[in-house]
């Protein structure tokens, strides 16, 4: 192939070296959406924003991830190459599209953009917005149509998986789905910057060279030689969202940054600020805009988290649990509030977390056997990935918690008192 990506790949005097000795071949092309303002921010935007308050080391960017996405994806086409179907349905052009993507697609994020989106407002735009205006900036826009003879709409559309062609469907599969580049690179990334074992404990190598694709559907599926890989990637998921993603302080200082987000929604400048700065300058922006302390205590000299009162999962009560599933988020502030008002606690002192409903572990891939041609469902024939994916982690792991200011944690709080405040 002419893509000059893929021949660097073999062999490189320009690279760009990341953890854990990892040396990601570049082009000139590629250097300079590298060098671009909008890139190099990424280099600001810490890939795990409060992860860091449980595993100090993770300090790792945006800016890394999306390199290792890039790598990822020019090793995904190498191993399809050899693939006639592939060959045959995917032109060098959208290649070049899937190659892009993988580079940007982290472009629009800014610090602690996922806790700010899964509010569900309608005043904080989703990352995607914000990258559809980063890449129709004109350096970038000029870029993609000079070196790569493409455009931001296309791009754009892209992304947000609307798909053109049998090639492009194929392609998106491999930038978002179970076994995609985006996770495989953040697994292994996540783990190794927090010093855990365990995103890394699966072979990534026999999962890259057990994918397939499906010649009528046009869909990803696996070799039943990389199931136990698979089954392995399912688990690290499990592990790395139960002890490092979804830690009960992890999700303190999340709930504690929504709250004060909710109370300065109104001001569509400090929104806008927000979502353009670096990690830093968001911090300065919302000590500055606070009148709940709440920045303060995330954000100042003396840290103060506040302390979990009460937790349960659907295992447990799922009553409880289901009534805090089908809030929005001014539903959960409306009772945070009736419950701060039953304890004599202070509005602003007393948070409700519930965990997002969308499950978070799917593996929704089939099986091929390669001898027989033999095509099954990943979850029908491993009891392990039904377990994990679904029971386990819906019913286990996410939580409902109470989290209350550090003056009030000896407040005890009964299954009435919340029931009470859920009607």
């Amino acid at each position: 192939m002419a893509i000059p990506e893929l021949r660097v790949l073999e062999g490189s005097n320009s690279t760009i070296r990341i953890a854990f000795q990892q040396d990601v071949p570049v082009t000139p092309r590629v250097l300079r959406l590298i060098d671009s303002p909008h890139f190099q921010r990424l280099k600001q935007i810490p890939q795990l924003g409060f992860v860091r308050s449980v595993y100090p080391s993770a300090t790792h960017t945006r800016f890394e991830h999306s390199l290792g996405v890039y790598h990822l994806a020019l090793r995904y086409i190498r191993h399809f190459q050899a693939n006639d179907s592939f060959s045959r349905l995917i032109p060098e052009h959208e290649l070049e599209l899937f190659i892009l993507a993988a580079l940007l697609h982290d472009i629009g994020h800014w610090p602690y953009c996922h806790p700010m989106e899964d509010m569900g407002l309608a005043d904080i735009p989703h990352h995607e917005h914000t990258a559809a205006h980063a890449l129709r900036s004109e350096l970038i826009a000029n870029l993609l149509f000079d070196d790569w003879d493409t455009t931001p709409t296309s791009l754009i559309a892209f992304l947000a998986g609307e798909t053109s062609s049998p090639g492009q469907f194929f392609l998106y599969q491999l930038l978002s789905s179970p076994i995609d580049i985006d996770k495989l690179d953040y697994l292994q990334r996540d783990s190794l910057h927090a010093g855990v074992p365990y995103g890394r404990n699966f072979d990534s190598n026999r999962l890259i060279n057990g994918l397939r694709i499906c010649p009528e559907s046009r869909r990803l599926m696996i070799s039943n030689k990389a199931q136990t890989a698979a089954e392995m990637m399912v688990f690290a998921r499990y592990v790395m969202f139960s002890e490092v993603y979804w830690h009960r302080t992890v999700r303190s200082a999340t709930a504690m940054l929504q709250r004060l987000i909710y109370e300065l929604r109104d001001s569509s400048e400090l929104i806008h600020s927000v979502i353009n700065s670096t990690e830093t300058q968001c911090q300065l922006l919302l000590l500055q805009a606070d009148k709940t302390h709440l920045a303060e205590f995330l954000f100042g000299r003396q840290r103060r988290l506040y302390k979990a009162v009460f937790e349960t999962n659907a295992a447990a009560d799922k009553e409880l649990y289901q009534l805090a599933g089908v809030l929005d988020y001014p539903g959960l502030v409306k009772t945070s509030t009736k419950l701060a008002e039953i304890l004599d606690i202070p509005a602003e002192g007393l948070l409700i977390d519930a965990a997002p409903q969308t499950l978070e572990v799917q593996f929704d891939i089939e099986v091929l056997t390669d001898k027989s041609n033999e095509r099954q469902t990943l979850s029908s024939v491993s009891p392990v990935v039904r377990a994990l994916a679904t029971e386990q982690f819906d019913h286990h792991v996410k939580r409902l918690r109470i989290f209350v200011a550090p003056q009030h944690q000896e407040k005890q709080i009964t299954r009435q008192q919340l029931m009470d405040a859920f009607h």
